[in-house]
């Protein structure tokens, strides 16, 4: 099997791992129903190519994909800081790694909550304590809204 095949969600045959549709059962593929396939790597790679793009759209593959690997950082530099001993180290890998990942972090949420139809200043709910937090965080689970909205269309394209 090569490396472009990947096995479907609902029967387990094989297809091509951008086929939008499974050939066997017909079942829709792709991360979020829009035909598009996210892993861990492309996600990465796409908020990293988005530096600083606020517009369009990041489906919930994309943003939590990210997010995992936002936290998979932080562990690393936990553990390096623990093995080398040393706090100082644990600070600056820190700061550097928060510094490199604060502007792609926004720039996926604000595009996540563009999926769901809700401008990115929606983003500063967080601050109100808990119920903020907690409302945003269901807006970041839910599903986006199906075909265009006024954000672009559902495959991130901006309009």
């Amino acid at each position: 099997m090569s490396g472009n095949m990947v096995f479907c969600r609902a029967c387990g045959g094989t297809l091509h791992s951008t086929a939008p549709l499974c050939p066997h059962c017909g079942a829709p593929q792709g991360g979020d129903g829009d035909g598009i396939t996210r892993t861990f790597g492309s996600s990465i790679a796409m908020c990293f190519s988005k530096y600083a793009t606020f517009q369009g759209r990041a489906p919930r593959a994309e943003y939590w994909w990210f997010i995992l690997f936002i936290a998979l950082g932080h562990i690393a530099i936990l553990i390096l800081a623990s093995i080398a001993d040393s706090d100082g180290l644990s600070g600056v890998l820190y700061g550097i790694f928060t510094l490199g990942t604060l502007l792609p972090t926004l720039a996926v949420s604000v595009r996540r909550l563009h999926d769901t139809d809700r401008s990115g200043w929606w983003l500063l709910m967080e601050l109100v304590p808990l119920v903020g937090v907690i409302l945003v965080l269901v807006w970041f689970c839910s599903r986006g809204t199906r075909g265009q909205n006024r954000f672009g269309s559902e495959n991130g394209a901006v309009i």
